[in-house]
């Protein structure tokens, strides 16, 4: 049977992609503000290649680049061959396009509206900055060249799992931690052999709107990166709206990796993770393994930093 293999909480932001572009096609690299993100990233690079997936559970937030105010889903599952990538006003980014596996797709959706979540279903889903600004960073193009959305590719099929956190009522954290164990439980009842990576990606600490346009919480960046591997009973019980008060509005976007932690069983470990803050939004990675998922270990853990 298929089995969860780990997990990544990873933070996004617009800027984060644009940076990657910019960094990239520049002879002297990353700018002072984004290099430390670039570098710490390296070894999140690194592990995925260790782990190996054969396949990813993403879950996201639109940032109403697909969905609309008019209907925007509390949860959305995309089920097909092909996710192209959302313009959000600039023009799409010379990266390709995600590959979906329709089996995957079909399965979980079954799996979960069977435990009781009332999904949307997409079938041509746009993926906005939620995904595209962190993927690069974080996975090699395979096949044709670097940045040709039509030659290149990514090594990984991918199913996307959409959550609302644009519109209240925002789902509670509890719901999210259930979609974890749900994702978990529809993974280890999929024929054959796939090694799945369940990654979790929103915030860190950030505000865009109002009055405290541009605050942040590295405090509270670091206490959740701190906290999430071992205590997500402790993290789940703090109300959304206090992680709007401490972090930021957007902080409301932390609650999406409680889907991954739940993903994973109680014996993994994190092995990795690392924390920044090169402008706006409070960024960060968490990799956790479960047990004998990285080649060469005895169970899942190893050094982090």
């Amino acid at each position: 049977m298929a089995a969860v293999i780990g997990g990544i909480g990873i933070s996004h932001t617009p800027s984060m992609g644009l940076e990657y572009d910019r960094g990239t096609a520049n002879p002297d690299g990353f700018s002072p503000r984004w290099q430390p993100w670039y570098d710490g990233t390296r070894r999140v690079q690194e592990l995925l290649e260790r782990l190996a997936p054969d396949h990813l559970v993403v879950v996201y937030n639109d940032h109403l680049n697909h969905f609309d105010l008019d209907n925007y889903p509390t949860l959305a599952i995309g089920v097909g061959a092909r996710f192209r990538q959302a313009d959000e006003g600039w023009g799409p980014r010379e990266l390709p396009d995600l590959e979906g596996d329709t089996r995957w797709g079909l399965h979980l959706t079954e799996e979960l509206v069977g435990r009781e979540f009332d999904l949307t279903v997409s079938q041509d889903l746009a993926i906005d900055h939620g995904v595209f600004s962190w993927l690069p960073y974080v996975f090699r193009q395979t096949g044709g060249r670097a940045g040709d959305r039509t030659g290149g590719g990514w090594p990984v099929t991918v199913t996307p799992i959409a959550v609302n956190m644009v519109r209240q009522p925002l789902p509670t954290a509890n719901r999210l931690r259930s979609l974890g164990r749900a994702i978990r439980a529809g993974v280890a009842t999929f024929p054959g052999d796939d090694r799945v990576l369940v990654i979790a990606t929103g915030g860190m600490s950030h505000q865009i709107s109002g009055a405290r346009f541009g605050m942040a919480n590295e405090d509270l960046d670091r206490y959740f990166l701190r906290n999430l591997p071992g205590h997500l009973d402790e993290l789940v019980s703090i109300p959304v709206r206090e992680y709007m008060r401490l972090g930021g509005t957007e902080a409301a976007e932390l609650t999406l990796w409680f889907a991954m932690r739940a993903a994973l069983s109680d014996r993994a470990a994190a092995v990795y993770t690392f924390q920044t803050f090169p402008a706006i939004t409070g960024c960060g990675a968490l990799v956790m393994a479960e047990p004998g998922a990285l080649p060469g270990t005895g169970s899942g853990s190893e050094a982090g930093s």
